[in-house]
């Protein structure tokens, strides 16, 4: 069994933070995705999603990702901002391309100010 937590949400500046830690697999990736989608199918286009925590994240987490980063530009929302410092998960994204979908950051604040002067 993978250790998960998906903490509560916030808002900071207007923006979404979600932080989610952990082994990200298929167990838990339909949790990510229902709370990643109700908050894009809510009109808000600007969310971070904070993985500073993450440890593992497998292709069913990627494809979670892929299609919220998908969701948001359809919605002419801001890229998915992801905040990621674990060597081994930014290598992850760096083998699938999924870093050319997102924009990733290296702190929470780096990414709320990213996205207050793109907004």
């Amino acid at each position: 069994m993978s250790s998960f937590y998906i903490g509560d949400d916030t808002t900071r500046d207007g923006v979404v933070v979600l932080v989610v830690g952990g082994e990200i697999d298929y167990e838990v990736s339909p949790q990510l995705r229902e709370r990643m989608f109700a908050h894009i199918k809510a009109n808000r286009g600007r969310l971070v999603l904070d993985l500073s925590w993450a440890t593992f994240i497998d292709s069913t987490a990627i494809g979670v990702l892929t299609g919220a980063a998908t969701k948001l530009h359809e919605a002419d929302g801001e890229p998915l901002a992801v905040v990621c410092t674990h060597e081994r998960v930014l290598q992850i994204f760096e083998i699938t391309g999924l870093e050319s979908m997102i924009s990733l950051y290296s702190s929470c604040e780096e990414a709320l100010s990213a996205l207050a002067v793109a907004g």
